[in-house]
């Protein structure tokens, strides 16, 4: 299962991005998959670096659409200037997030009550948390449409190897016309992707704002050249690869001249299957049992 765009733990988030600030990080984890793999000499690539990507895309869209695997890892991000490390349980009713850790240091015996109160008040709630997935659906299908896009909206060239991996960069196809206003977004966009040939994966992407995005000619807001984004993904388990790191920095403007930004630094670790039929509540209890981990997880460090 991909990792969810919102998270329960901090649901105004998506609020400050804005609404394509927004779309912006769900396309970047949306499309992101990742395979590391023996090497496929560069003589033996596919002649056209256009329909080499095409076809990794389209496995991609395929892969996303298959993958149904519930997962318990930890999220390292910062926030609000912080750095926040949250242990996270997948559910099929939806996510539970605990945080665990606030800049390096336990939490204080206030806030770990403060964190059992939100906690139960979200599993007591329980259509809350379908909101929250129906969400997480609506993001994930939006994402796919975007990839699908990809190949036409991009030209792509062949860039060389990093170890294992193929490396290609792209640029605008100027040929392509958005169909919507979030697919503007693609005409300012250059970067560069690796992939594992042999499985047809994506393994990185990178990208960057090389001029201003304005979405209804300014109106509904902006977003200023020079924003990047990078994705990485690492296989978890076999044939199975989950986002691992993910670094959104963007800055603009909202309607009514709200300035916007989006820092976002995220690692994810430490994954591990779980029942498929494991309950929000179940959850909740592990992640209890999980958290008084921590203290001597930090003396040993």
């Amino acid at each position: 299962m991909h990792l969810p765009i919102v998270s329960t733990h901090d649901s105004s988030s998506g609020s400050r991005r804005g609404f394509y600030l927004s779309f912006l990080a769900i396309l970047i984890v949306g499309t992101m998959v990742v395979a590391y793999c023996s090497t496929l000499r560069a003589d033996q690539l596919p002649a056209s670096p256009d329909q080499f990507a095409r076809d990794v895309l389209r496995q991609e869209v395929e892969a996303q659409s298959l993958d149904n695997a519930l997962w318990t890892f930890r999220e390292e991000k910062q926030d609000d200037g912080k750095r926040k490390l949250l242990h996270v349980y997948q559910t099929k009713q939806g996510q539970i997030d605990r945080l665990v850790e606030l800049d390096g240091h336990p939490l204080t015996p206030e806030q770990v009550r403060a964190e059992d109160r939100r906690i139960q008040k979200l599993i007591s709630h329980p259509g809350e948390l379908r909101q929250h997935q129906k969400k997480q659906r609506e993001d994930g299908e939006q994402a796919r449409k975007l990839l699908r896009m990809f190949p036409d909206a991009f030209r792509f060239e062949y860039d060389g190897q990093q170890g294992p991996l193929i490396r290609l960069k792209f640029a605008p196809n100027l040929k392509f016309h958005p169909p919507d206003h979030a697919a503007q977004v693609f005409h300012h966009m250059n970067g560069t992707m690796l992939i594992d040939a042999q499985q047809q994966r994506l393994a990185a992407i990178d990208g960057v704002l090389t001029s201003e995005v304005k979405f209804f000619g300014g109106v509904f807001g902006h977003l200023d050249e020079g924003g990047t984004f990078s994705v990485r993904q690492q296989e978890i388990s076999p044939r199975v690869w989950e986002v691992t790191a993910m670094h959104v920095h963007m800055k603009g403007k909202a309607l009514l001249f709200k300035t916007i930004a989006v820092q976002e630094d995220e690692i994810y670790s430490d994954f591990h299957t779980v029942p498929v039929n494991i309950t929000p509540a179940q959850a909740a209890e592990l992640l209890k049992q999980d958290s008084r981990d921590v203290p001597q997880t930090q003396a040993k460090n």
